[in-house]
């Protein structure tokens, strides 16, 4: 009897969030996040994978594991490995839908980035239906971020147009044309 006990209590605490993991995880995610902003992408791409490992090995929060991935994917995508970025925001995106509103900015904020990566492939058809769910919340971005987009948009524009896309052009433009 006492070593199904013994087993029973190792399953039931290897399900649980480990706040080992969380404590870790943190910290890749504050490494991950200054080596970034100090130009550093080899180093933050390094940090914000470690911060995903810790994320699934600890067993931590759905939401936790979204941010990760958006993280990741963002880096990737910015030192060129926009296929890996595709696939991590992709997944990020799968997770910001189910856990927080489809509207919610951070779900805004990935959608956007998985249409640049898909951009980068010369994929402007499948970014724009990414893009163009962003457009009715558009007008809450502010600074930096709102400077990115508007950028985003007119590279949309630009692209579309030129594959004889000039209805969806139009959206991006217009929009553009708000900012």
């Amino acid at each position: 009897m006492k070593p199904i006990a013994i087993l029973l209590a190792v399953l039931l605490i290897s399900g649980c969030a480990n706040p080992l993991n969380r404590v870790t995880y943190d910290r890749y995610w504050k490494q991950g996040g200054e080596a970034e902003r100090a130009g550093q992408l080899g180093v933050a791409e390094q940090a914000f994978y470690r911060a995903l490992v810790n994320v699934d090995t600890g067993n931590l929060d759905p939401l936790l594991k979204s941010q990760a991935l958006y993280n990741l994917g963002r880096v990737k995508r910015r030192v060129g490995k926009y296929t890996e970025a595709e696939d991590l925001l992709r997944q990020s995106l799968v997770l910001h839908k189910k856990l927080l509103s489809p509207e919610d900015l951070d779900t805004d904020r990935c959608r956007i980035e998985l249409s640049v990566a898909l951009a980068a492939q010369e994929k402007w058809g499948d970014g724009s239906r990414y893009l163009e769910e962003v457009l009715p919340h558009a007008s809450r971005f502010s600074g930096s971020e709102r400077e990115f987009m508007h950028e985003v948009f007119k590279n949309f524009s630009i692209e579309l147009r030129k594959a004889g896309q000039e209805e969806r052009a139009r959206l991006f433009e217009q929009q553009d044309s708000k900012s």
